[in-house]
């Protein structure tokens, strides 16, 4: 079983007693089992870290490249990557249902369609109470109204665009206790929306880490006292970490600005000869007419020390991140990328939160604590995040061969 609480920094579990932190839950976890950090993927932003997880290849690969798919026209109208179809490359969830077993995704990313027994994709387009009519058709049925029985006010929670953790967990103990799936996939978010509002080590982030801690006690108190027990590793990870914002550059004003972006009178795209894909401490740079290279650069010059520096399009691939951008841009400090087409190109935001720097920087590691009966106590150090797939393939007993990650020995051992 592995829950992914989005957002989540390390030091969350190893260091809580630094942000005042009341987790006596992920302490037990750390006490008992093993821990550590994880180094992600380019960029550092939930939807190709999550397809990470279950594939064991980097974004280039499994093609789920950003949060949005590039959209030069703005014509998608804010849509994510939310199809499963849009993996190029086989699943850990695929390759335990072809085993014979039984899988569940729980609000997981790019999970729409999936093949899997019992799915409840995270997906939104209104964010109105229509979402939840949209909910229940694309996911597994039965699965929600088996889930509202035990929890009656499951809908107060469970809002496509605004879930609060605690539905997810509801999902997930009722699927245990009744349909008993041999790997469960959860996404909670609370952590990463709140981080996002305002800010790393907030008090809202504070309070949702410790609230993310109590539900999972209840978990952990569920799965101990199953028949599934002897058999189960619990592993509880994250995406990223995040650090604190000050500034946004609206890439999409600059664009605008040199020409490069037209917009009718009533500011519609109907042109463009570069595009971009924010990733908050990234960009994806696309130059769509090679003519206007020379625009798209003066254009980042403008920018200045507001970007702390450029990844060339072989650095990029070797990273890991998508092969048709013509280059990337990395924020500094304080600063975040955004798409916005409005506003001015530099603008102060109030103190808040983002992602999307490049793996190497410190601040963009993700979490690791791994539980269970057969689990040793022992400091993992930085594992990669490709590794998570086939660590969590090995044992499961199922075969991942597109895997370019290797399972973490000390885990995979100790069984």
């Amino acid at each position: 079983m592995l829950i992914s609480v989005d957002g989540m920094m390390p030091d969350t579990y190893l260091d809580p007693d630094a942000h005042g932190l009341r987790v006596p839950m992920m302490r037990h976890l750390v006490a008992s089992g093993a821990s550590g950090r994880v180094h992600g993927v380019m960029p550092t932003v939930t939807y190709p870290t999550h397809t990470t997880m279950v594939t064991g290849v980097p974004p280039s690969v499994h093609r789920i490249v950003a949060n949005k798919p590039l959209d030069p026209l703005s014509k998608n109208q804010n849509g994510w990557y939310w199809y499963a179809e849009d993996i190029a490359v086989p699943t850990l969830y695929q390759a335990v249902e072809a085993r014979g077993g039984t899988s569940a995704l729980i609000e997981w990313p790019v999970a729409v369609g999936a093949h899997a027994s019992f799915v409840v994709p995270e997906y939104w387009r209104a964010i109105t109470d229509d979402d939840k009519k949209l909910q229940r058709a694309i996911s597994t049925p039965g699965v929600l109204d088996a889930v509202e029985h035990e929890h009656p006010d499951l809908w107060r929670y469970l809002r496509p665009g605004d879930v609060e953790d605690r539905a997810q967990f509801d999902i997930a103990r009722t699927l245990l206790a009744t349909r008993h799936p041999d790997l469960t996939l959860v996404h909670v978010f609370q952590v990463d929306d709140a981080e996002h509002e305002s800010g790393p080590w907030s008090p809202g982030a504070n309070a949702a880490l410790e609230n993310v801690d109590t539900l999972l006690g209840q978990l952990v108190a569920q799965l101990e006292q199953s028949p599934e027990w002897p058999r189960t590793t619990l592993f509880v990870v994250s995406d990223h970490g995040f650090a604190p914002v000050l500034h946004e550059l609206h890439l999409g004003a600059l664009l605008v600005k040199h020409g490069l972006v037209h917009e009718t009178a009533d500011h519609k795209v109907d042109a463009a000869s570069a595009a971009v894909n924010a990733a908050g401490g990234t960009a994806l740079i696309y130059v769509l007419d090679p003519a206007k290279a020379g625009d798209v650069d003066a254009a980042i010059a403008e920018l200045g020390d507001h970007v702390a520096r450029r990844i060339s399009h072989a650095e990029l691939v070797q990273l890991g991140g998508d092969p048709a951008a013509s280059f990337a841009i990395v924020a500094a400090p304080t600063y975040a990328f955004s798409d916005a087409r409005t506003g001015d190109v530099v603008t102060d935001v109030s103190p808040r939160g983002t992602h999307g720097w490049p793996p190497t920087d410190p601040q963009m590691a993700a979490s690791i604590i791994v539980y269970g009966p057969h689990v040793p106590h022992v400091t993992l150090g930085t594992v990669d995040m490709l590794d998570l797939a086939p660590t969590m393939a090995a044992l499961l007993g199922v075969a991942l061969p597109t895997a370019v990650g290797k399972p973490i020995s000390v885990l995979v051992g100790a069984r």
